[in-house]
């Protein structure tokens, strides 16, 4: 059934399919124990020490992913527990030990599941996920100037609320946001994409970012900064003086209205919330290599677990 709420003063009612949401979620939770993947263990294996130089792997990938699951949440002895509970009920074959999990864990990358469709919206924005032994009073209490926060940046579909893309560095260091969101968007077109709308807070309103959606036909629907006003000498952008004219004309609230920017938060606000509320706001890493690759894998994650649970209710 629908809620009915308010916003901005007037009556909005929010449609969702509650039964279906509802099965989602307790679908992401089946993903930890779904071992279909096992029947494929040999074969598996036989195509990744094909070729290889050096010791043969002796686990497949899948049990690697499944344990990089389960280490988001635990730590890799605990994970050692997990997998051999699995291995005593014959769920899987063997198993391995804490060690070897935190280094075939740590180097494992895999790239963010495909958006359903070609045809895309994107949205782009950052936020700071804690280190491991970081904050104020480690920074008073060591005085080593150790950094504070992991600088995440994603670009995702508002529509689908699919993860497009991952931008992770340290606090202070790596591209912009409004890099990151060329970058993104750079690769999408460049992997087929059509991006037919682009969103961003006031982060994105710079000449470069305006000038590259109107090169790609993209609609730009940046928030302009309140004292903005269009370039006397036309030697800017375009296309941001064509916005601001229509943002300085309607106001805020009005042109929010008009452009759908609200709809930014689904794609981007909406990650960041469900990836800290399900896998906790903090890594646990201390080293420095492995602490952005950790914050990475945990919006991978979450990917994984959404599409995964779309895919078995559509079944």
């Amino acid at each position: 059934m629908g809620k009915i709420g308010k916003r901005w003063g007037k009556k909005v009612t929010y449609i969702r399919d509650w039964k279906k949401v509802n099965e989602e979620l307790v679908l992401r939770g089946v993903y930890y124990l779904d071992f279909d993947w096992v029947i494929h263990w040999d074969k598996e294996l036989e195509e990744m020490n094909n070729g290889k130089v050096g010791a043969p792997y002796q686990f497949p990938k899948s049990l690697i992913r499944l344990q990089a699951f389960w280490s988001q949440s635990y730590n890799y002895r605990t994970v050692e527990g997990i997998t051999r509970q699995v291995c005593a009920f014959a769920q899987i074959p063997e198993y391995n030990d804490y060690t070897t999990i935190w280094r075939r864990v740590t180097v494992f990358d895999e790239p963010l599941p495909k958006p359903n469709g070609k045809n895309i919206s994107a949205a782009t924005d950052g936020s700071g996920i804690k280190m491991n032994m970081a904050g104020e009073y480690f920074e008073d209490k060591y005085g080593d100037g150790r950094k504070k926060y992991i600088k995440v940046t994603i670009t995702a579909d508002p529509d689908d609320k699919d993860l497009l893309k991952v931008e992770v560095s340290l606090e202070g260091e790596g591209l912009s946001e409004p890099e990151v969101a060329e970058k993104h968007m750079k690769e999408l077109i460049d992997e087929g994409h059509d991006i037919n709308k682009f969103f961003m807070d006031g982060a994105g309103d710079t000449h470069q970012l305006f000038n590259f959606c109107d090169q790609h036909g993209i609609d730009p629907i940046i928030k302009i900064r309140e004292n903005a006003v269009v370039d006397p000498g036309g030697g800017g952008s375009w296309r941001r003086g064509q916005e601001v004219k229509w943002y300085c004309k309607w106001g805020y609230k009005k042109w929010a209205e008009k452009k759908h920017y609200g709809r930014r938060w689904t794609g981007t606000e909406g990650i960041f919330s469900a990836v800290k509320r399900i896998f906790s706001e903090r890594v646990r890493s201390k080293k420095i290599e492995n602490v952005c690759k950790e914050a990475k894998r945990r919006f991978w994650a979450y990917a994984v677990l959404r599409k995964y649970a779309q895919r078995k209710v559509a079944m």
